[in-house]
């Protein structure tokens, strides 16, 4: 299963540093772009593995799991003050 999130990458100090919107957390930098983006990749895999964990120590037999889906379109317009 694939899942989209946002990156925000901002060029700081001659490096790039970058963090995922919707996970809290989920910074890190890169000497370049391109490593910036794989980091990006990298810390939010584990994010996401670590947050699933956590999440899941507190299932027993009665849990029901599922996923479910929204609809973000509407969420990706330019914050105003960027316009």
């Amino acid at each position: 299963m694939k899942q989209c999130f946002h990156t925000i990458i901002k060029p700081a100090n001659g490096k790039f540093v970058g963090w995922v919107e919707e996970v809290p957390g989920t910074i890190t930098y890169g000497q370049n772009l391109a490593e910036c983006r794989r980091n990006l990749k990298d810390a939010l895999l584990l994010m996401v593995e670590t947050r699933r964990d956590e999440a899941r120590r507190a299932m027993n037999s009665n849990c029901i799991v599922e996923s479910i889906e929204i609809d973000v379109d509407e969420l990706a317009v330019a914050p105003s003050h960027l316009a």
